[in-house]
């Protein structure tokens, strides 16, 4: 086997596409009623949609990126594109949760 013919040829055949994305699975995790659910999603960036319906989600609940445990960014509309990367956690909550800075 020669790997340098090999990998030439995929790139010829992907025409620019990331080859990466093909095989590299992301993970992510969004907090639904208190549970986390694992999420696997194979490309980025990602809808909002997708990521309430792939983790169980209403689509009425708000949606935010947690940072350190802390929501991060305000709330992920149904069409917003969000870059997702392994390893990046979310959290779903009632419509209007998100959008109040203060919590207490």
């Amino acid at each position: 086997m020669e790997p340098g013919a090999g990998s030439d040829q995929m790139e010829a055949h992907e025409q620019g596409a990331a080859v990466e994305t093909r095989r590299h699975v992301i993970n992510i995790v969004v907090e639904v009623d208190g549970r986390n659910k694992h999420v696997r999603f194979e490309t980025s960036p990602v809808s909002g949609r997708d990521i309430r319906e792939q983790a169980g989600a209403p689509l009425t609940d708000d949606l935010t990126r947690l940072i350190h445990g802390k929501p991060s960014g305000g709330n992920i509309g149904l069409d917003d594109r969000v870059e997702i990367k392994d390893g990046d956690h979310f959290i779903a909550l009632p419509t209007g949760t998100v959008s109040h800075s203060d919590e207490g």
